[in-house]
């Protein structure tokens, strides 16, 4: 019995702890990472696309085809944020005021100015943060980027009388 209490003691004390430093110090890993990654990379700008659509939006531009399944659901999980807007050559099944069409030659012109990158994510301050190819490890790196990225709302505070 002695042995078994000091083992869940030792456990408590030591293990326990150095699981969870563990565990944050690996997610600020994966941040300070991504931020990297996510550094601008310079003002968004192509020939014959108006740039004042993209003021005050965190914008993912899509440019090349990917499954019909994808951008829908990417759209869902960040349509009730104010600022998030998609700007892509597939149009939606219902109209949404934040989901916008460009035509396929536009889509092909900006992506030749950005490496063919299938995806561009463009801050609220219209810059770059970064491209992306248009298959699944790319889609999963954007929608990663993009929470990052994405403005927060501020909480309301609780104010005492």
């Amino acid at each position: 019995m002695k042995y078994l209490v000091s083992g869940i003691v030792f456990i408590l004390i030591a293990v326990v702890p150095f699981g969870s430093w563990y565990y944050l110090q690996t997610g600020l890993n994966y941040r300070k990472d991504a931020l990297k990654e996510l550094e601008p990379k310079g003002l968004f700008y192509s020939d014959g696309f108006d740039n004042t659509i993209l003021k005050s939006k965190t914008t993912l531009l899509q440019l090349k085809e990917v499954d019909e399944k994808v951008l829908p659901e990417i759209f869902d999980q960040y349509s009730k944020s104010e600022t998030y807007q998609v700007i892509g050559i597939d149009s939606p099944v219902e109209p949404f005021d934040n989901w916008k069409t460009i035509s396929a030659d536009k889509a092909k012109i900006i992506s030749s100015n950005y490496d063919n990158a299938g995806f561009i994510l463009v801050d609220t301050n219209m810059m770059v943060r970064n491209t992306y190819p248009p298959n699944m490890d790319g889609v999963r790196r954007m929608i990663e980027h993009t929470s990052i990225i994405l403005p927060r709302i501020k909480e309301i505070d609780i104010k005492l009388k």
